[in-house]
């Protein structure tokens, strides 16, 4: 499954970068990642693979593809030397109930649209796939281009997760016997970081 998937983009790349003359930048996994914060608690999760297509005169990215690996999210406000049992079964609430990560492994980012605003600061638009659900996301990001490497860094922005279908414990659907109305908000605020190199 996940050969398939990495075929499919770089055959996608492959083919722009001839037609076009564009050239590919792949996504440093290592210095790459996508924070979250709902409620109280933040962390980050993994990317698995991507990379954008880049208008080399233009010194701009004109598209990109990025798959989010959904078992990779962790917590990072608790310590784990002290509040190790807390943080596995968090993170694997967040794995199983929330995202049912066994089921959709992967989230996929499919950047269709580039418009420059201001300097280096772009909007970015595309097909943002979580949870089997499809939606347009945009989001706000500052890029730069230097020498072989790209960096990316969005604003603060946020989601709402019943849009893709993630009710687990959310005040629209709160469990009929909570007496005390517990629930986790829908909104979860995100912060993108990415770094990637050309090929």
């Amino acid at each position: 499954m996940n050969q398939k998937i990495l075929f499919i983009i770089a055959l996608f790349f492959a083919f722009n970068t001839q037609a076009q003359k564009l050239r590919f930048y792949k996504v440093d996994m290592t210095g790459s990642q996508v924070l979250w914060k709902c409620d109280k608690h933040n962390g980050a999760i993994k990317l698995k693979a991507g990379g954008f297509v880049v208008d080399i005169p233009q010194k701009e990215p004109v598209a990109g593809r990025f798959i989010i690996d959904m078992h990779s999210i962790t917590d990072l406000d608790m310590d784990p030397k002290e509040y190790g049992t807390a943080v596995l079964i968090f993170q694997n609430t967040l794995k199983n109930n929330f995202f049912q990560a066994n089921q959709y492994p992967y989230a996929l980012f499919n950047l269709e649209e580039v418009r420059k605003l201001t300097g280096d600061m772009y909007l970015l638009t595309g097909d943002f796939t979580l949870h089997g659900i499809t939606n347009c996301l945009s989001f706000k990001a500052k890029i730069e281009i230097k020498d072989k490497v790209l960096t990316m860094v969005s604003e603060k922005f946020s989601v709402d997760r019943t849009d893709w279908g993630i009710y687990h414990m959310s005040p629209k659907r709160p469990y009929p016997d909570d007496k005390n109305g517990w629930t986790v908000s829908d909104q979860i605020d995100l912060i993108i970081k990415l770094k990637a190199e050309a090929e």
